[in-house]
């Protein structure tokens, strides 16, 4: 009988403690203590359930059931107190359960909606699966007005999640006062496309052919993985010395590596989409007519090079997974398929012993294996070998002051780059027995190191960074300091970059390109002191005569020191300006590298502005954190003190200029169009953020306590300083915008939520100014399908036609000796 009615009251109490549906139709009355709590769930598959808990228990939990793919909403009344998202379960009964995160955690007030975000469910197989917990409160509040319009009236929403986010609370009585409901029509406008151009999209912005070089160690052999078509990838070998060149390999993936391991013994790597990681090995042989004769090595599945032994030809250290899950590291006989058929890859007689939950091995020069990358926690660590002893020597990753960037031979000393404590980042020797920084190999003052040059032996012999925009090589040897003279000397003005070198340091392969050039790959010889051009990486634009651009060199408002490029196209008159803002901001910038993006909008015959604002990559410690608290401010100051140099010093037509940017870029140009109502003609966002509060709740900067560190830093806490957030985003200066706007974003995008976009459509429509636009299915931040690239700039191309004016003649031709000549002969 005690049983019975304990059983009874448990029975009583978990129907007291329930969540309680509320369907379309129905009225709501909530009870003391009650509020109610609007789930959604974004998957892209279907769903059987959906479980949450209150306070960590089973009582008072609630199933969401039958959810389709797609957005799936649903309203309940609960009990106050706090949530989690607990379970998610397939249709064929498969589960995962969600870790232990305050991400999935809420709380539900009494006497209000409560919105925690969307539980974003995204299967990579059976037994991963990526959850997050993003707010998309706009598409929420959408969901409820049209579904329960009387209850959203009644009760105030508000989001629940780490930060604070105002717009459920100013959008309501807005979205009131509109005399036409804005859901009607869709977010944006269709644009209007440009099919007829100067420089046609689908030829511009075509990938590129040659993806990678590789030089055998003798110099004589170059492997070139090139790209054919869609799913066509082939290995090209080009014989250095006959100029001749033969498909070798083919696949339908790309090749993740192309690597020698002797002068006659070629790698490649393929991961294909379905199936294993697997090596194949080519063998090279040469019979007595001079005919080249080609053997495929299969190796194991599932497996990589760790090392090519450089030392030990026709030997590698290969990389497995042992059935039961641990990594395994092999020296393997690669000579012939019958030596690695023999192989027996036994977990006991694996070389990586000693270290648990070790991911990664690198070998010394005599490939011994003395450096691992090992899991410890959430965390990555180096651990090394000295004598059978391991030891770890330095946390990877996260806010670590040092970014390595070459090991020695002896595996002794780590070179890495660094600007802790420094005004700009260095290179310096990291002592990993000591863990300790050494020498500093390359500091100059305010110059940021880009990257850094190693010969054969692995020592560093010289640096690159940007000055003036291009790229500068500086060596620390008198012989290595003269071939980077010549080299600047027969290619003025251009980008030159050692792609690989052979062993012995005379030959050379060179990646070339500048503002107007895209990339073309040169063999140099140094003895000879020649440098022939192989192939165009692009060779469908070697014909295309492109536009130059300038340097231009200005202060900012408080006397900072800043730089700017100006892309001007041919032709006489003053020209319309489009001020193109780089994403990032900080830790990027922009170069005179070729840019496609720059030179479709200069063939429409518009000037282009980059700007390096404050913040910027390469300028040195001060100058980026000079960004910190700036967006929307002095970075926007900074932009317009280049508009204003920029028009005093060239024929630009000041009453033509629009704002394009992606990313932060997206976001400056909406700023800028507040900020200065009358000034732009234009505004096109790719990806931008329109709200700096939405960051913190709906991107992926904000999922770990690093990153959210890092947000702070750069933008503020919301929960401090929200109102200056506010008056620095421009979803709240909406009403200030009078420039046509045009929006692109995809819709998968994690950087940057579409929700972003979402909003700043909408409190444009209720101004009377509805963008137009593009949102695509299945995009992140940057564009994957080369479809959608072309429509993209073709919709922007119209976009800046309707608004700016003019039309730009096509792009003069012009034979390859003016642009990039078959052969330099070094001064």
């Amino acid at each position: 009988m005690a049983m019975l009615m304990l059983l009874c009251g448990l029975a009583s109490f978990a129907a007291q403690a329930s969540m309680r549906e509320i369907k379309p139709d129905d009225a709501v009355a909530l009870k003391p203590g009650e509020g109610l709590v609007l789930m959604a769930v974004d998957t892209s598959v279907d769903v059987a359930m959906v479980r949450m808990n209150r306070d960590g228990k089973l009582f008072g939990s609630g199933v969401m059931r039958d959810l389709k793919e797609g957005r799936n909403f649903r309203l309940y009344a609960v009990q106050a107190g706090t949530y989690e998202w607990r379970e998610l379960q397939l249709a064929f009964g498969y589960r995962y359960t969600l870790s232990d995160d305050e991400d999935f955690r809420f709380t539900v007030e009494p006497g209000r909606i409560t919105y925690p975000g969307d539980l974003l469910f995204r299967p990579r197989s059976f037994w991963r699966a990526r959850f997050a917990s993003t707010n998309r409160s706009l598409a929420a509040i959408d969901w409820m007005q049209k579904t329960h319009p009387a209850i959203y009236a009644q009760y105030p929403l508000a989001f629940s999640g780490r930060y604070p986010d105002p717009f459920p609370a100013f959008y309501k009585p807005l979205r009131a006062a509109a005399k036409e409901d804005p859901t009607t029509l869709p977010d944006l406008r269709e644009p209007a496309l440009a099919y007829v151009l100067p420089l046609q999209p689908a030829t511009l912005f075509k990938p590129e052919r040659i993806v990678q070089a590789s030089l055998n160690p003798a110099g004589t052999l170059l492997a070139l993985q090139v790209r054919n078509g869609k799913d066509d990838w082939g290995v090209d070998l080009v014989d250095l010395q006959g100029r001749q060149a033969s498909l070798m390999a083919k696949s339908a993936v790309k090749f993740d590596s192309v690597e020698w391991a002797g002068d006659d013994l070629l790698l490649l790597t393929v991961d294909p989409p379905r199936g294993q990681q697997m090596v194949i090995a080519i063998r090279m042989e040469t019979d007595a007519s001079g005919a080249r004769r080609y053997t495929r090595i299969n190796l194991p599945k599932g497996g990589w090079v760790v090392d090519t032994l450089p030392r030990e030809p026709g030997y590698i250290l290969f990389g497995s997974v042992a059935r039961q899950g641990g990594l395994m590291v092999h020296r393997l006989d690669i000579s012939s398929q019958k030596a690695v058929d023999e192989a027996k890859l036994q977990y006991r007689d694996r070389l990586n012993q000693g270290v648990k939950d070790d991911l990664w091995w690198m070998a010394d020069g005599n490939g011994v294996l003395r450096l691992a990358v090992a899991r410890r926690g959430e965390d990555y660590v180096l651990v090394l070998q000295e004598n059978l002893v391991f030891r770890d020597v330095m946390k990877l990753g996260g806010e670590t002051d040092l970014d390595p960037v070459g090991l020695s031979l002896d595996v002794r000393t780590l070179y890495a780059l660094t600007d802790a404590g420094r005004g700009q980042r260095d290179l310096v020797e990291y002592d990993l027995g000591r863990k300790t920084i050494g020498r500093t190999l390359f500091s100059r003052p305010g110059v940021d190191v880009e990257h850094v040059l190693f010969d054969a032996q692995r020592t560093p012999i010289g640096v690159q960074f940007y000055e003036g925009g291009l790229l500068v090589s500086e060596y620390f040897q008198p012989e290595d300091a003269r071939l980077g003279a010549l080299l600047a000397k027969a290619f003025p003005g251009k980008m030159v970059q050692v792609a690989d070198r052979s062993r012995d340091g005379r030959h050379v392969v060179l990646d070339v390109d500048a503002a107007d050039q895209p990339s073309q790959l040169y063999h140099l010889d140094t003895v000879k002191g020649t440098a022939e051009l192989l192939d165009d990486a692009a060779p469908w634009l070697a014909a295309v005569r492109f536009a130059p651009a300038q340097v231009l060199s200005f202060k900012g408002k408080d006397g900072l020191p800043l730089e700017a490029f100006l892309t001007v196209p041919p032709g006489s008159g003053k020209r319309p300006l489009v001020v193109f803002p780089h994403g990032g901001p900080i830790g990027v910038a922009d170069r005179l590298h070729f840019d496609r993006e720059v030179q479709f909008v200069a063939s429409l015959g518009y000037a282009v502005l980059q700007v390096n604002f404050r913040g910027s990559d390469g300028y040195g410690r001060a100058f980026r954190e000079a960004a910190y608290g700036a967006f929307g401010t002095r970075i926007e100051d900074d932009i317009d003190a280049a508009i204003t140099a920029a028009l005093a010093r060239h024929p630009l037509d000041g009453d033509r200029m629009c704002m394009l940017g992606a990313s932060y870029g997206g976001y400056s140009g909406l700023v800028a169009a507040a900020r200065w109502p009358e000034r732009f003609r234009c505004v096109v966002s790719i990806a931008g953020p329109s709200d700096q509060t939405l960051l913190f709740t709906s991107s992926d900067l904000g999922r770990t306590e690093a990153s959210r560190a890092t947000l702070e830093k750069y933008l503020g806490d919301p929960a401090k300083v929200l109102d200056d957030m506010q008056r620095q985003s421009p979803l709240y200066q909406y009403a200030s915008i009078r420039a046509p706007v045009m929006l692109i974003h995809g819709l998968e995008d994690e950087r940057v939520d579409y929700e972003h976009s979402r909003r700043m459509a909408r409190m444009l429509a209720l101004a009377g100014q509805r963008p137009v636009g593009l949102a695509f299915e299945s995009e992140g931040h940057s564009f994957a399908s080369q479809e959608n690239r072309e429509k993209t700039w073709s919709a922007v191309a119209g976009f800046l036609r309707q608004h700016l004016g003019g039309d730009a003649p096509a792009p003069a031709s012009t034979t390859r000796s003016a642009t990039a000549p078959e052969s330099v002969a070094l001064p």
